[in-house]
């Protein structure tokens, strides 16, 4: 007789392997991988009838959980597939009753977590953008992947922010994504990511149930901005510029008003162009359950048919994958692409 197509959680606590004390245990564990803005996160849920997890196997705030997915038999009989979700801190344990369960959260940030929580105040002179992310990374004994290009900032300070905030806002500025993954801090250009070739394509019977959500909006979304910046060479005077493809004034046009900080008329331009397409991005959105796919992780572009006006290229921002009892599940948050300023 055939083995059943399914999904099989692979967790390690401080690089022991549960799998074995954790079978009978496991009621679900959920996966969440974002393309920015969050750290991926894992949930573990365990029945709890004994109250064991309230005793003596109560776990300790900061363990090191390490989690996987095996697919067994997904394609065809035989075929074998293992994804690694990286490394996570456990960060919550929450327990409750009726049912008795034990429910442990952790996030893909550094063991150090003054990473998140340790505000500091510094000024930053003469750097790349890659630079500070290169020496925030080095502080906390992170690895560090840069996919985008190599800003020049002449002076930004850091005022009573933790590290962790500080980056990201800096990045965003930029128009540049960034997460924290498997120790690791990930920085990458999306539009050079929507440019890459889909991964998958979806059409209306790809999601489950027909459960899905597809919005359309004009409210949030703008065709141009003016940024009002001081420079340190001429920080007596407020400057300006405006990029946009309709006129300031013209009909139809719908303005972003940015005040920042900006070396030089082309800084701000590149400063304001990306606080358009960010603010753009949730122009179109496509949310929903699939029928789980691999292939669909946040960060990749999937290609929607068949949905009429919702067809066209999507960018994947993130990706819920939950195993439990019941079945495997997988929810998807995608935005649709725009063309940029």
């Amino acid at each position: 007789m055939a083995d059943a197509r399914r999904a099989v959680p692979s967790l390690s606590f401080n690089g022991k392997s549960v799998n074995t004390t954790l079978k009978d245990y496991i009621k679900s564990v959920s996966f969440t991988d974002v393309a920015s803005g969050e750290s991926d996160s894992i949930s573990i849920v365990l029945q709890n009838i004994e109250m064991e997890w309230l005793g003596k196997w109560y776990p300790k705030k900061g363990d090191r959980i390490k989690g996987g997915v095996t697919l067994k038999n997904w394609n065809r009989e035989g075929e074998n597939k293992r994804i690694s979700y990286g490394t996570y801190i456990l960060d919550e344990i929450r327990y409750s009753g009726g049912p008795l369960t034990a429910t442990f959260g952790g996030l893909a940030i550094p063991a150090n977590d003054s990473f998140k929580t340790r505000n500091r105040t510094k000024t930053w002179k003469k750097v790349t953008l890659h630079g500070i992310a290169s020496e925030i990374a080095s502080r906390y004994g992170l690895g560090l992947s840069y996919e985008a290009g190599n800003y020049s900032i002449n002076a930004l300070e850091q005022s009573e922010e933790n590290d962790s905030s500080f980056l990201y806002n800096t990045v965003k500025k930029y128009g540049l994504k960034m997460k924290v993954y498997n120790s690791r801090i990930v920085i990458f250009d999306p539009v050079k990511m929507e440019a890459r070739r889909t991964a998958a394509t979806l059409k209306r019977e790809s999601f489950v149930g027909d459960s899905w959500d597809y919005q359309d909006s004009l409210e949030g979304t703008y065709t141009g901005a003016r940024m009002s910046y001081k420079s340190e060479k001429k920080s007596d005077r407020e400057l300006s510029v405006y990029v946009g493809i309709k006129g300031e004034n013209a009909k139809g046009s719908r303005i972003l008003r940015i005040n920042s900080q900006a070396d030089s008329i082309a800084d701000a331009q590149v400063q304001a162009r990306a606080q358009v397409n960010l603010a753009n991005e949730s122009m179109t959105t496509l949310n929903g359950q699939i029928w789980p796919d691999i292939r669909i992780v946040s960060g990749v572009t999937v290609r929607v048919t068949d949905m009429g006006k919702a067809d066209g290229k999507y960018f994947v921002d993130k990706v819920t994958l939950e195993v439990s009892d019941s079945g495997t599940k997988q929810r998807i948050e995608m935005h649709k692409c725009q063309k940029r300023i």
